[in-house]
């Protein structure tokens, strides 16, 4: 008997509940994995909420049990199989975690693209029906979207200027900006998210890049606390994620709980996601300010002219590279910055 045999046979023996009027009712129990910790802000002000919403509108008949911080095993990169192979009903992940398997995603990943979180996280959700319904297949997006843009978190060194950037050991988020960094002059370092902490305290890189809510979650502000933010309208990177449902699971609900699922997935929850980092955001970064720990350094937009130069080099790496492998990589750049400046100017 397979792992997936397995867990629909257990799913199904622990989904038979009595329903108020006494008949048997069958109940689906959807276990939801990510590699988050259990405080980050997209579990605790979006996923839970989900979960609720899902349950109360299918009466019940839908039960979701989040598993945060990898507890029901494997790595991050492996969290977007586990759903599309049924070992888990739906994951959360960073599609950047699989370097070169979602091509089309990377026009996300290059420097200087990102707005808001909620800008950006309408324009992935649009970008990627467009783009990368082949991708997808094996699962079934509840929604696609992107953080708020990192920032650059050092814990001795700090950044106010391109040349300081100049050696230190950086941990990126993405192929796209590991090369990025490289250019800079850094060690660009990947590794995901949950080694950060132990990886900067030991000194095995000097600094990260991350949002200030994620950083803020991973407790790893309490020793990278000099943090760089670059003034302007948009941010220097973000990465697409997906919250993906598999689709054998989705298939095997009945018409009425797939309404429920549908109802709680699209666009309008990539903005949801998006506003809920935001918000989280902002208030990450007013708790650091009110406890006057470490130093907030801003670059203006006026000495950013370095920063967009090394950004457009990168930019014109991965569109050739795009181009090589068959893809229109200036067409997909394009259009993800149309449509990050199209739910900017929406959602002013």
């Amino acid at each position: 008997m397979t792992t997936r045999q397995t867990l629909a046979g257990l799913a199904l023996i622990s989904g038979i509940t009595l329903a108020g009027n006494g008949q048997a009712q069958d109940t689906v129990t959807l276990r939801l994995h990510h590699f988050a910790a259990p405080t980050t802000p997209v579990q605790t002000q979006y996923l839970e909420p989900w979960a609720k919403r899902v349950e109360e509108q299918s009466d019940g008949a839908i039960q979701v049990e989040i598993f945060p911080a990898m507890q029901l095993g494997g790595s991050a990169p492996s969290l977007y199989d586990q759903a599309r192979e049924g070992v888990v009903d739906i994951a959360w992940t960073l599609l950047s975690y699989t370097p070169n398997r979602f091509p089309e995603s990377e026009a996300f990943d290059q420097p200087f693209l990102p707005t808001t979180g909620e800008a950006t996280s309408m324009a992935a959700h649009e970008f990627a029906m467009a783009h990368m319904q082949d991708d997808f297949e094996g699962v079934y997006p509840l929604a696609v979207f992107a953080h708020t843009p990192g920032k650059i978190h050092t814990r001795d060194a700090s950044v106010s200027d391109i040349d300081d950037i100049d050696g230190l050991a950086i941990r990126a988020p993405s192929k796209t900006m590991n090369r990025y960094f490289s250019r800079l002059g850094a060690k660009a370092v990947g590794m995901p998210m949950p080694q950060i902490p132990e990886a900067i305290s030991r000194g095995v890189i000097d600094g990260l890049t991350l949002p200030f809510e994620s950083a803020s979650a991973l407790g790893v502000l309490d020793v990278a606390r000099n943090h760089t933010f670059f003034d302007g309208k948009q941010g220097l990177y973000t990465a697409m994620m997906i919250l993906a449902m598999d689709q054998d699971t989705y298939d095997s609900l009945s018409p009425e709980l797939q309404k429920v699922i549908d109802d709680n997935a699209g666009i309008r929850e990539a903005q949801r996601i998006g506003r809920v980092m935001d918000e989280a955001e902002k208030a990450a970064i007013d708790d650091i300010a009110a406890r006057g720990e470490g130093q907030m350094i801003h670059i203006a937009e006026a000495d950013q002219a370095r920063w967009h130069e090394a950004a457009d080099a990168t930019i014109q790496q991965w569109i050739a590279d795009m181009t090589d492998a068959g893809f229109d990589g200036q067409a997909l750049y394009d259009d993800a910055s149309r449509l990050v400046e199209k739910y900017t100017r929406q959602t002013q």
